[in-house]
This record gives structure tokens, sequence and C-alpha cells, in this order.
């Protein structure tokens, strides 16, 4: 568990799914509640893990209308809900959306995935001691909602290095293909790896 930047690190995390929202036709609000700190200490890796399932999965299952991301943070914990205006989970949905493979009826016969984004994101808010549900009613979208113990730190006694935010590389461009058969998940790691400077291809397989 490193210090993290908090506050510009879910605004950029943001301005990525305003990209792949856009490309469904969806809008993407971003809303931060009252002031958040700049710094908490967190396993990174895993709470973007969670934040990156938990979106993807909103803007996946979205067809009209759009996906919103509020956080707030107060007494050390955050609170971080992802809503969405989708086709709603059933009370039996509701009940096993966080098991492996379970997909809700809302989804298309064309969407694909295993369905392990929403068990693998309750798995990993458990793993940092935090608490993940959804609140849901059929045809009116649902809201996801993560707590999780984040204390703040104090930007000056933080190293350094964990905190950059990588621009670009030095040599020659590399070459990166990106595979897997989500094409909004690829699209997303494309928008990553683009303005470091990498090409980047695709594949479906």
């Amino acid at each position: 568990v490193q210090p993290m930047r908090f506050a510009d690190g879910l605004r950029e995390m943001a301005v990525m799914f305003v990209l792949q929202a856009a490309a469904k036709g969806l809008g993407f609000r971003y809303e931060a509640e009252g002031e958040l700190p700049a710094v908490v200490r967190a396993d990174e890796k895993r709470l973007r893990q969670i934040l990156f399932n938990l979106l993807g999965n909103a803007i996946k299952f979205t067809v009209t209308g759009h996906v919103t991301l509020r956080v707030r943070h107060s007494r050390q914990m955050a609170h971080i809900a992802v809503e969405d205006t989708g086709p709603g989970l059933s009370d039996e949905e509701r009940a096993r959306i966080f098991e492996p493979f379970a997909r809700g009826s809302g989804a298309a016969a064309s969407t694909t995935g295993a369905g392990l984004g929403l068990a693998m994101a309750k798995m990993l808010t458990e793993l940092m001691g935090g608490s993940l549900a959804v609140h849901s009613t059929p045809g009116q979208g649902a809201v996801f909602q993560v707590t999780l113990f984040l204390p703040s730190v104090d930007e000056a006694a933080a190293p350094a290095a964990p905190l950059r935010t990588p621009r670009g590389y030095h040599g020659p461009r590399r070459r990166v293909l990106v595979v897997d058969n989500e094409e909004a998940d690829r699209e997303l790691i494309v928008q990553l790896l683009t303005p470091l400077g990498f090409a980047v291809h695709q594949a479906g397989d």
C-alpha cells in the first residue's frame, strides 16, 4: 500500500471513460462531492481495477442515457458510486450479480464477455477491507456503491516517485498488440497507451 494521487487520479480516469461512453452515444458525468484529498494511502492497482470493472460494466450494459462516477471522502472513508441508466436488475438478479459468470437479463445477445468483472470487483474490494453493494430497480438503472478506508496523506510527506504520471518514454517507438474479445476493453487500453507514444494494434482473439 503506497500513497496515490486521489483527486487528480479520479479526474484522469473520468476523462478516459468519457471517450468510451461517447463512442456508444452515452453521456458520462464525474461528480466530486465536497473536497477530495490530493493523496490517499491505498493499493492503487486494486482500486483502479475495481473502478475500471464497474465503469466498463456500466457503459457496456447502458444503451441510452449516461453513466455517473460520484465520489466523496469523509472521515478517512471513500464513498464511490457508479450509477447508470441501464436496464436495471430484478431482485433475483441482484442476489447473484456478484457471482462469477452471472449476467443480468438486460444483457444483449451480442454482448460478449465471461461475466467476471463484477465478481472480480467484489473480491478486490473485500481484499482491501471495504464493501461493494448494488441498488437497482428494473427499468431504472443501477447504482454500485464502494466504501473503502482510504486515509488521506500529507502531500509533502508522500514520496514523489509513486505520484508521477507517465507522459511518454525514451527510445525507439514501441509497438503493442492489445488482444481481448471485448472491444470496449481494448479501446480503453488503446486510450491509455496511445498518448504515451506507443503504436497500438488490436485483435479480437
